[in-house]
């Protein structure tokens, strides 16, 4: 058969990445040119996902070569890796050359990489080939499509989410290569209508007492509130109080009392939205963690997929 006239095959890929990260603590981070690409992953298959192959590779960050511990716990990746990574360049070199042997329209990912990436380039590497900045124009987030056609709307749902309607295990390795791995199965999946649609249910469920709960809350973090020292009010009528004065307070300070009080006062918030079942409306549940915030705690009632 002439080659001319042999039907083009149809690939899909399928791309994760991992990037510098840091926290606030870690002050040698150069945090103007942070979010360097450390790591990429990707999986390539037929129209009929029949996995075609794998590539996987370590980089070598320009600003920020030393890893914050934050960043090697998060990826898993060691100090000894990223020292002998090769650099972007010859990374998506690599990938160019693969998918020029898999071409593909699209590389899928899990989230929008392509502004990351985008970023990555503008401000780390702006002198990287155009070839292979078009690796980068080809990367399409499929999250609203394949929510679309599971759940009938695109919704915000993360990987691990996705993972648990597909009978995989409910994490997000934060390893390039596995989470590329893991779009192609849910990819697989959701398109083969082979998800678990008990699990799918739940899942929707889950979701919408999640985005009810994050509309209603006000207060995102704790207060900070005194707890050595009562202040008067200069407005009291008790006499033996001195108006603006510090006065100390014999039972721990006023943060104890005011907790126990916002405790007591959650308590009763419950039991008076519990219905027969025993279940408190999402919407309480958002104030009283609103409550906690003012305590100076933590909130504890967001909805968890069981």
């Amino acid at each position: 058969m002439n080659s001319n006239t042999t039907k083009k095959k149809t690939y899909y890929a399928f791309f994760d990445a991992e990037y510098t990260c840091y926290m606030e603590s870690d002050a040698y981070f150069d945090r103007e040119h942070g979010g360097e690409l450390i790591s990429v992953g990707l999986v390539i298959s037929d129209r009929n996902f029949n996995l075609q192959k794998k590539y996987y590779s370590v980089i070598h960050p320009i600003y920020n070569p030393k890893l914050t511990g934050y960043c090697k716990r998060l990826t898993g990746l060691t100090q000894e890796e990223i020292d002998k990574a090769p650099s972007y360049d010859e990374v998506f070199q690599e990938m160019y050359l693969l998918l020029q042997e898999y071409p593909v329209k699209e590389i899928f990912t899990w989230g929008n990489d392509s502004n990351t990436l985008t970023h990555d380039i503008e401000r780390n590497h702006k002198s990287v080939a155009r070839r292979h900045k078009r690796i980068v124009s080809l990367l399409r987030d499929i999250t609203k499509r394949l929510t679309k056609r599971v759940f009938d709307k695109g919704m915000t749902v993360s990987l691990s989410d996705m993972k648990y309607i597909c009978d995989l295990d409910h994490f997000t390795a934060h390893n390039a290569l596995e989470d590329a791995e893991d779009l192609y199965r849910i990819t697989k999946c959701c398109v083969q209508g082979t998800y678990n649609s008990t699990k799918a249910k739940q899942l929707q469920d889950y979701i919408q007492r999640r985005d009810t709960y994050h509309q209603y809350r006000r207060f995102k973090k704790p207060f900070q509130i005194a707890d050595s020292v009562d202040y008067d009010d200069k407005n009291s009528s008790n006499p033996d109080r001195t108006a603006g004065k510090k006065k100390k307070n014999k039972n721990g300070g006023r943060s104890g009392a005011f907790q126990d009080i916002s405790f007591q006062y959650i308590e009763m918030l419950k039991n008076q939205y519990r219905d027969i079942k025993g279940d408190v409306p999402t919407e309480i549940l958002a104030m009283c963690d609103d409550v906690r915030s003012l305590a100076g705690k933590e909130g504890v009632e967001c909805p968890k997929l069981e």
